[in-house]
């Protein structure tokens, strides 16, 4: 069962040249409203708020060496959700890949959620295509009794907010599904509602 006292809702990760994805994702987030039928239904990760805050977000460059500073790991233990923002700057970063793993050995594995901004998913397999690829290792690998990654294929659960697939609104919606552990479709019918409510007020 996972635990329902988390500090934070959700751990963004990111590379830093993915800044501009960092801030918007933070602040749609933290201001988007829960609709109101779903508020305070209890699901696998507690009771549904209102809001979905505080977020957690690592702004500042980690420490050189290569063990997480214990700032990081504790709010990685502190958060609910780790949501991981894919491109081929996120695929390289030695950071972002350390914070999946260490989310992962928690036994979280199973609430990481990546937003696919830019590149291809799983281009590595492809030959020419390896510098699109936009998911780091540790997203596309289980992680094993070790705690190191293994070579069983991971599949990760993702949002595309690229143009032409998901769409910044989607994906942002996709993402709020898996926070509150509610169909994408059941989020989706009632933020259209939400909307023709404002205009129908206007």
């Amino acid at each position: 069962m996972p635990r329902k006292d988390y500090k934070y809702k959700a751990f963004i990760s990111y590379s830093h040249q993915d800044k501009k994805w960092g801030d918007w994702l933070h602040r749609a987030l933290e201001t988007y409203r829960v609709p109101k039928g779903l508020v305070g239904k209890e699901t696998r990760y507690g009771v549904t708020p209102k809001r979905l805050f505080p977020i957690f977000r690592d702004r500042e460059e980690l420490p050189t060496s290569s063990e997480l500073g214990e700032v990081i790991n504790q709010a990685l233990d502190d958060s609910s959700h780790l949501i991981v923002i894919c491109s081929p700057r996120s695929a390289k970063s030695q950071w972002v890949n350390e914070e999946i793993k260490g989310f992962k050995r928690m036994g979280k594995a199973d609430q990481v959620l990546c937003l696919i901004v830019d590149g291809e998913p799983n281009a590595a397999d492809k030959p020419d295509l390896e510098q699109e690829e936009c998911f780091p290792e540790a997203a596309k690998y289980k992680v094993g009794q070790d705690g190191e990654l293994s070579n069983v294929q991971a599949e990760p659960i993702a949002a595309d907010a690229r143009e032409g697939k998901d769409g910044k609104r989607n994906a942002l919606l996709k993402l709020v599904a898996g926070l509150l552990a509610v169909g994408f479709d059941d989020i989706k019918q009632r933020d259209l509602a939400r909307k023709q409510k404002r205009l129908a007020l206007l």
